[in-house]
């Protein structure tokens, strides 16, 4: 999805909801918030960030503001500080202001400050107070990080062999190696049986002693007579010609033999450093994602409610013949940790990766909308008294149709862009399926791929 399109499509997908939600919600008309604005850090090294520092005097006992210009994705620190070192009272409002989220005092702060770590959608209030206006002169700090996709981890799990194929059989390329001679079957067969009577050689040899050396020999060079040839009655007996054929012959097979326990061999090395680097692959991302469940643990204080931390519960996982894509926190894949994979997948995995991201942003904006719209009602209810011939009472039954309004215009909005969303969905899944099928995976979309889309079809799909 092009850029612009992302920021339209969450820039004008909830026109019409009432512009209460551009700061806590309020009966009183003397509320007169300071928007502060976050703009973007311009300073090298700062690249994707935002911020704004804002100063002001506390000539009332309680001065109000709201933050806008974060997203979803942003992880935001406040920090408030008293300049003169007057006690500051520092609370945080979402649904409106009469509901305290946080709280903290800058006399009981660390150097003066406090500081709120929280991670929101929409704009969120901070309330200034003190018990001694003596136009205190106080600073508020709001710095946001880059925007961090990671929490949603990796969808993908390695495919095994018998996944390649529908019929669950090795592929035709796998299938047909040591063909001509019987196959690993028979190779392995007659290693086995070479090594046997060996032994048994060796054992017949040391049991007879020092005299019986010859013996052993001749029971090794026995036991490489092929054994169809003691099936018949009187042993074998063969003509030192047919004795000479039949020593080429057997060098033949012991080379070829030697030859496969070559290739075993160097397949077993393989196979030894592809477990390293598996489990290394593993702790790695057992450390990012320890890392990532620690960053979203402490973003919290109670702003982020209607958001989710953590992957869709039953989330199926899909195998796939690539699972090297790495993505950085910004959900684009880093090209130096992807040498393993295959250009076909960068961008149908990227754009399936996004996908995941938006139907969860969606979602969240709708939830955290909806529950903005069931508090701010509940609210108006309240104070309101819910008297219709008061006019008080009046002017709040036209604000709570307008809101109600705005909840059906917002559902519907919802819908759309939920459909939309499923074809991209959808796309960018066909697209992995020719992938696959590049790489030997049959039919991929049908065996595996359209479970997850099925699965994402059910969890964002509007439930009210």
């Amino acid at each position: 999805m092009k850029p612009i399109q992302n920021i339209l499509l969450f820039g004008f997908l909830f026109i019409g909801v009432f512009q209460g939600l551009a700061q806590p919600f309020t009966l009183d008309k003397a509320i007169q918030p300071v928007e502060l604005k976050l703009l973007a850090d311009t300073r090298t090294g700062h690249e994707g960030e935002l911020g704004i520092v804002y100063f002001n005097h506390l000539s009332d006992s309680v001065n109000y503001h709201f933050v806008t210009g974060h997203d979803l994705y942003n992880f935001v620190d406040v920090l408030v500080t008293s300049v003169d070192g007057t006690p500051l009272k520092v609370s945080l409002a979402k649904d409106n202001w009469e509901v305290v989220q946080a709280e903290q005092n800058t006399a009981n702060a660390q150097d003066g400050m406090v500081d709120f770590k929280i991670r929101t959608w929409g704009s969120f209030g901070i309330k200034i107070e003190t018990d001694e206006p003596k136009n205190s002169l106080y600073n508020i700090t709001v710095l946001a990080s880059p925007e961090k996709k990671t929490y949603l981890g990796n969808a993908f799990r390695a495919i095994n062999k018998d996944e390649m194929t529908a019929s669950g059989a090795p592929p035709p390329n796998e299938a047909d190696e040591g063909g001509g001679d019987g196959g690993m079957t028979n190779y392995l067969l007659y290693i086995a049986l070479g090594v046997a009577l060996l032994v048994i050689g060796i054992l017949a040899g040391k049991l007879m002693g020092r005299k019986g050396k010859g013996t052993a020999v001749i029971l090794v060079l026995l036991s490489l007579v092929p054994l169809s040839s003691f099936g018949q009655d009187g042993g074998a007996v063969l003509t030192m010609e047919e004795f000479e054929n039949w020593k080429k012959q057997q060098n033949s097979k012991h080379a070829m033999v030697m030859s496969q326990l070559a290739a075993l061999e160097s397949e077993r090395k393989a196979v030894d450093k592809t477990v390293k680097d598996l489990d290394k692959t593993i702790a790695t991302i057992r450390k990012q994602w320890d890392n990532v469940k620690l960053l979203y643990s402490t973003y919290n204080n109670g702003l982020g409610k209607c958001i989710s931390s953590a992957p869709p519960g039953q989330a199926p996982s899909i195998p796939s013949i690539c699972t090297d894509l790495y993505f950085d926190d910004n959900g684009e894949i880093s090209e130096e940790e992807n040498q393993g994979c295959t250009e076909c997948f960068f961008e149908a995995r990227k754009k399936f990766n996004n996908m995941r991201y938006q139907f969860e942003k969606l979602a969240t904006i709708y939830k955290c909308t909806k529950d903005f719209s069931n508090a701010a009602i509940s609210f108006g209810d309240d104070v309101s008294g819910f008297t219709p011939s008061g006019v008080g009472g009046m002017a709040w039954q036209t604000q709570r149709r307008n809101i109600e309004k705005s909840v059906t215009e917002l559902e519907q909005a919802y819908d759309a862009k939920y459909a939309e969303f499923l074809k991209s969905l959808a796309d960018a899944m066909m697209e992995l399926n020719i992938c696959e099928a590049k790489y030997g995976v049959e039919d991929w979309y049908d065996r595996f791929g359209y479970m997850y889309f099925e699965f994402m079809k059910e969890k964002y799909q509007r439930k009210d």
